[in-house]
């Protein structure tokens, strides 16, 4: 069994009203930590959504940071989900990015060893993100309010798609992929490497993280969180499959001096994972699927 450790405030969540950002990201948002959650009546808290049908996987791309103070309760939505799907089909990878993953106090210094990379906020910014948490369901439009991810993930779970995953080994530095198509189709497939357990109480590291009663949680635990691509387009290699289950199949390696550093001495190995998706911007995520360190899986999901 995959041992999962999901860190969240005792309290009981509540709605939230997401924290708008602008463009410029300055230190002075740290005053608006505090101040991002808002209260509504006990009865529009929870919105009960029927389980869908799973007929493919959802990717849930969740954009957060440390020093985000309600993003742990979209954490928790999120987790609900997995619990209710299963973790299967519901692939999440939390992208540290935008301003509450750098923080700095007036020195210029970081408060604590961040999560953020070039890479997630490359993305954060082209996907116009405008509030975090936020998060893309498929690839769909970034939803700011955590009552919506229930819907929009059903939604999702209920479409069929042409496009299985027949082998993907995630061994050594490299991911194996190997997919097809039962009709025709272009897109674009991507290959992450994401990580789960990373512990502030590490002596390694100062992974902490802002809760929403203002605290700073020593003790929390992040979970699938990205590290990095092995595509050389941060947005996927360009594949055309073609009809009649013709297969593709391509090896993916770690990148890069900083990457492959941080593979073989960051990085713990026993806690990575390849997060492997094709997607176009008509359909959005057509496939997706999820294989631990050291393992090889069939698609999570067939059509």
């Amino acid at each position: 069994m995959e041992k999962k450790t999901i860190n969240n405030n005792n309290q009981e969540r509540k709605h939230i009203t997401p924290l708008h950002i602008g463009r410029g990201w300055g230190v002075g948002l740290l005053l608006l930590l505090l101040t991002a959650c808002s209260n509504i009546d006990e009865d529009e808290r929870l919105i009960y959504v029927e389980p869908a049908e799973v007929n493919r996987p959802v990717l849930i791309e969740d954009f957060t940071g440390q020093a985000c103070v309600n993003c742990p309760n979209a954490t928790a939505t999120i987790h609900e989900l997995q619990q209710t799907y299963g973790e299967d089909n519901i692939i999440a990878v939390a992208i540290h990015s935008g301003p509450f993953a750098h923080m700095r106090n007036n020195m210029g210094n970081a408060f604590y060893s961040d999560l953020g990379t070039t890479t997630g906020d490359e993305y954060f910014t082209h996907w116009g993100i405008e509030a975090q948490p936020g998060v893309k369901i498929n690839r769909g439009a970034p939803i700011y309010d955590t009552n919506q991810y229930a819907t929009a993930v059903a939604d999702e779970l209920k479409k069929t798609s042409t496009v299985t995953f027949d082998l993907v080994s995630f061994e050594g530095d490299a991911v194996l992929v190997n997919l097809s198509s039962s009709d025709r189709v272009e897109g674009k497939l991507q290959v992450w490497i994401v990580e789960d357990s990373i512990n502030a109480k590490d002596p390694q590291t100062k992974y902490q993280q802002f809760m929403p009663d203002g605290s700073r949680r020593q003790d929390y635990v992040h979970n699938h969180v990205f590290r990095a691509s092995l595509t050389y387009d941060a947005y996927g290699e360009p594949v055309t499959l073609e009809a009649g289950n013709k297969a593709y199949t391509k090896l993916f390696q770690v990148q890069g001096n900083t990457d492959r550093d941080n593979f073989e001495h960051l990085w713990q190995k026993q806690n990575l994972s390849a997060v492997v998706f094709f997607w176009n911007e008509q359909q959005g995520v057509m496939q997706a699927i999820r294989v631990p360190f050291g393992t090889s899986k069939p698609a999570a999901v067939e059509d």
